[in-house]
């Protein structure tokens, strides 16, 4: 029997998101998952830090819908979850967007003024 995610899904803020991805350890967890889903046991014995470190770890990748977690039998399994990072890749585009709006104008006045 298998029970999907522990927490309700929101949208992540990308603030939020790159202040999670900011942290070394969790990069290395979310490598480690990109392989395949693995629970907290799984994790730690591959992480040089406690199993206390590593839930901590994946609850704030979890609070950022960089993980998901799915409980299989007595364990729970995180897996990566793209939720996170498309509100990243969206606030990327639409900063892009209005930046080469910006660009596309000074560079009209320049022509204008030449």
């Amino acid at each position: 029997m298998t029970q999907k995610s522990r927490s309700s899904r929101r949208v992540s803020d990308p603030g939020d998101v790159f202040v999670a991805l900011a942290d070394p350890t969790r990069r290395h967890l979310l490598d480690l998952l990109a392989d395949h889903p693995r629970s907290a046991s799984d994790l730690s014995r591959r992480v040089d830090i406690s199993r206390q470190a590593i839930a901590k770890h994946l609850t704030a990748l979890e609070a950022v819908s960089l993980v998901s977690a799915e409980k299989v039998g007595r364990e729970v399994v995180f897996d990566v979850s793209a939720e996170g990072l498309q509100s990243v890749s969206d606030w990327i585009e639409q900063t892009s967007k209005a930046w080469e709006l910006r660009l596309d104008r000074i560079g009209a006045a320049l022509e204008e003024s030449s």
